[in-house]
């Protein structure tokens, strides 16, 4: 098992800093088929948190901060709110959101459609993916298409992703520990994965280096589609 979390952790680390996002659900996909869908939610929390950190950290003049004060306070407050409750969003209904987010956000990316997210949107949407990221790994893929939509790409991209994707990590950690799922059995499980995923930022970090915009841009979309994809098809935490 600590080969398998090492392995997700790695890859987990370098795919969402190539690509903004994506990353988290594949080691939630992957953890949750070896040791079940809520084990899987809890281990990963600590460590994408802690992840979450260290990439804002290093796109730190490229986060977009009018974005996350509209945002981040709503996700972190429903992600803890239903992390608490220790509930599941209905398949269907975040399979339609997640499919329905992401085909506008990638017809937008490609100018299919010209359009803009009205910033009296982006608290509630926050509160959304907050409420849906506690209790399903998938659903924080609807943070991608709204950033997408609100123009972000590049490290600008990443950078704000990292910050609110931190708030809903951290925000399902309080949910968690209140509802008694987050306990000290899993820290040793929980550490390992933290460990590999820095090493996977570190990695990613140094491959953007090698690779153009229009390539790091490719990525960026390619990971969202193929990420809500595998959740729409149901391989989903």
């Amino acid at each position: 098992m600590i080969e398998l979390v090492l392995l997700c952790g790695v890859g987990a680390g370098v795919l969402s800093t190539l690509a903004g996002q994506g990353g988290g659900l594949v080691a939630l996909l992957a953890l949750s088929a070896a040791m079940g869908p809520r084990e899987a939610l809890v281990l990963t929390a600590p460590g994408l948190a802690v992840a979450n950190i260290h990439r804002a950290w290093l796109y730190r003049r490229s986060i977009d901060r009018a974005l996350v004060r509209r945002m981040l306070a709503p996700i972190l407050v429903a992600s803890a709110l239903v992390g608490a409750l220790a509930v599941r969003a209905p398949a269907g209904l975040l399979r339609a959101l997640l499919v329905i987010a992401t085909a506008l956000a990638l017809a937008k990316a490609f100018g299919w459609l010209r359009f803009t997210v009205s910033s009296a949107l982006f608290a509630p949407a926050g509160a959304a993916i907050g409420a849906f990221g506690a209790c399903s790994g998938g659903a924080g893929l609807l943070l991608s298409p709204v950033l997408v939509s609100a123009g972000l790409e590049g490290e600008a991209f990443v950078a704000t992703t990292q910050v609110l994707a931190l708030g809903l990590n951290s925000g399902r950690m309080v949910g968690y520990f209140a509802g008694g799922s987050l306990t000290a059995k899993v820290l040793p499980m929980a550490t390992a994965l933290l460990l590999a995923l820095l090493v996977g930022n570190s990695l990613g970090h140094a491959i953007r280096g090698w690779l153009d915009k229009k390539q790091l841009r490719t990525i960026e979309l390619g990971t969202m589609a193929l990420a809500t994809t595998l959740v729409a098809l149901g391989f989903r935490a």
